[in-house]
């Protein structure tokens, strides 16, 4: 674990016993915690209440993967190796391409499930065979902590904590104990990751498969707003790109819109946004997350 001098020393950890509670408890204690998980009746309710549409099939996979997403790989000790520019090996734009593409290639996997079991519905969804789904989430669990595996920028798992860790060594504000390796941050991350995805298993065994999407999706309403994939990502988009055109929003009453990369077509950069925006140059990933804050752009 890598320290910052005067820094709170809580790490991220695993999946809490209510999937809209915070995310910083501890991945071992999810057991000892968790007296009774919410039943997918809960959580429809819940996701119903947050304006999704819990009846819907479709929906409900592609949510799924937002969360399943956020809470394997963003909110966990992946943020040790992403906070802090001088620090951690992943840049904003590394995190906006791995957040993106990562939450894709879930959703492939989900979509790909839900053809080969014939389910239209989520009454399908409940009655499915749980065997396949646990398939599923072993090999996304297996696929997330290879420590081998090359990320969409280019550079494997081990290589970004490595670099992390080599940063922090050097850096005049981290103390970083002996007894903190590579090896051992991948170990922490695979527990984190093992301890969520055993979270919907056991879940899926107390009720039904519903609870793998139902959960997961909930999770996402409360971690991953305005994230790449939800259903309400394309009006987000259409915002921003309103509030780009126009001088008069409330945005840029204390500076001027910031202008786009030279060369740059915005429409173009709206169709990636929509479609595959890990695609997007560097340039314009850094004029969206930090000149224009697209994330914080609402009205």
């Amino acid at each position: 674990m890598v320290v910052v001098k005067g820094q709170d020393t809580s790490e991220p950890g695993g999946v809490p016993a209510h999937p809209a509670a915070s995310a910083s408890a501890d991945a071992g204690d999810e057991a000892a915690e968790d007296d009774r998980r919410p039943s997918p009746d809960d959580l429809h309710e819940l996701l119903a209440e947050r304006g999704l549409a819990p009846d819907d099939v479709d929906q409900m996979v592609d949510v799924a993967a937002v969360g399943i997403t956020a809470r394997w790989w963003r909110n966990t000790k992946v943020e040790d190796w992403h906070a802090g520019s001088a620090i951690g090996a992943l840049s904003d734009v590394d995190m906006y391409r791995i957040n993106t593409h990562t939450t894709a290639k879930v959703r492939e996997r989900l979509r790909r499930w839900r053809r080969e079991q014939g389910l239209h519905t989520m009454v399908d969804v409940a009655d499915a065979d749980p065997a396949p789904l646990n398939r599923v989430f072993y090999n996304l669990y297996r696929w997330f902590t290879n420590p081998n595996r090359t990320l969409i920028i280019g550079t494997t798992l081990r290589d970004v904590v490595a670099q992390t860790l080599s940063n922090a060594r050097t850096h005049p504000d981290c103390d970083v104990p002996d007894n903190v390796t590579t090896e051992t941050e991948l170990e922490d991350y695979d527990n984190q990751v093992a301890g969520a995805a055993g979270y919907l298993l056991e879940s899926m065994d107390e009720y039904d498969p519903r609870s793998v999407l139902y959960s997961p999706a909930l999770f996402a309403t409360v971690w991953a707003r305005r994230w790449w994939g939800l259903p309400d990502y394309p009006s987000h988009v259409d915002r921003v790109f309103a509030v780009l055109a126009d001088p008069g929003h409330r945005t840029w009453q204390n500076r001027p819109i910031p202008p786009p990369p030279d060369g740059v077509n915005l429409v173009d950069v709206r169709k990636k946004m929509l479609t595959k925006p890990w695609e997007l140059p560097d340039s314009v990933c850094q004029w969206l997350i930090n000149d224009a804050a697209e994330h914080y752009i609402f009205d």
